[in-house]
């Protein structure tokens, strides 16, 4: 495959990633648990109670030689503290963990991940396009 078409994959792959972590958070913004143990600067650990707070994600992406990698990894501070007394699972003072999500911000990640993925798609078609062109002028 030639470069142009492996740095356009990986630039929509990066792209799909974010938006899978950005709508990820927005599903679950509203994923309110008991306050852990874990501070809200320190990943939370796996749990598999569902009254647990949801852990965000970002993506985390750099430049490689032929593209881009991305992964997906916790966001930090994980949560925030709300007053919310009349939760079932409201510590002694009416507190609840609320993930760390501003639709906003997420609102800007998904439009910009969505631009970032058609314009790689463009470059994908324009370097197949090319590409062809070569094959028939030499046929």
């Amino acid at each position: 495959m030639s470069a142009s078409l492996t740095i356009a994959t990986s630039g929509m792959n990066a792209s799909a990633l974010r938006l899978e972590a950005s709508a990820s958070n927005v599903a679950n913004a509203r994923t309110d648990g008991p306050v852990p143990q874990t501070p809200p600067n320190r990943p939370l650990p796996r749990s598999d109670d569902p009254r647990s707070v949801y852990q965000p994600v970002d993506v985390v992406q750099v430049s490689t030689g032929s593209g881009t990698a991305a992964r997906m990894t916790e966001r930090l501070p994980a949560y925030e503290l709300r007053y919310q007394p009349d939760a079932p699972f409201a510590d002694a003072s009416g507190m609840v963990a609320a993930p760390n999500v501003d639709y906003a911000r997420e609102i800007a990640e998904q439009v910009a991940s969505v631009a970032a993925f058609k314009a790689n798609a463009k470059v994908f078609s324009a370097a197949s396009e090319m590409a062809r062109t070569v094959i028939d002028m030499k046929t």
